[in-house]
């Protein structure tokens, strides 16, 4: 017997992004949930590094139209994940 209780949507939260000396970067992949109260619940965390040559690919391509630093960054490195396999393809809100 089912029972259905509160839909919640699955998120990836990508952040902290450590950049390091030798140009590579560590990026923190959280998977949770997110309540229709906002709240996050974090249910995994995996730590992905990115090699100094993908990451100066990310770095160097060309921002996104009106869109912040923050949000063109997040947007790229989510891109490269999904790319690799890191992560699942899903809606970016």
């Amino acid at each position: 017997m089912p029972i259905t209780g509160e839909q919640v949507t699955i998120v990836h939260k990508l952040l902290p992004l450590t950049l390091f000396a030798d140009g590579s970067t560590e990026v923190v992949i959280r998977r949770g949930l997110e309540h229709a109260s906002g709240e996050f619940e974090s249910l995994t965390e995996k730590r992905v590094r990115i090699s100094a040559e993908d990451t100066s690919a990310v770095l160097d391509a060309p921002p996104t139209p009106g869109m912040t630093r923050r949000d063109d960054l997040s947007l790229a490195v989510y891109l490269y994940l999904v790319q690799t396999g890191q992560v699942e393809a899903g809606t970016i809100s």
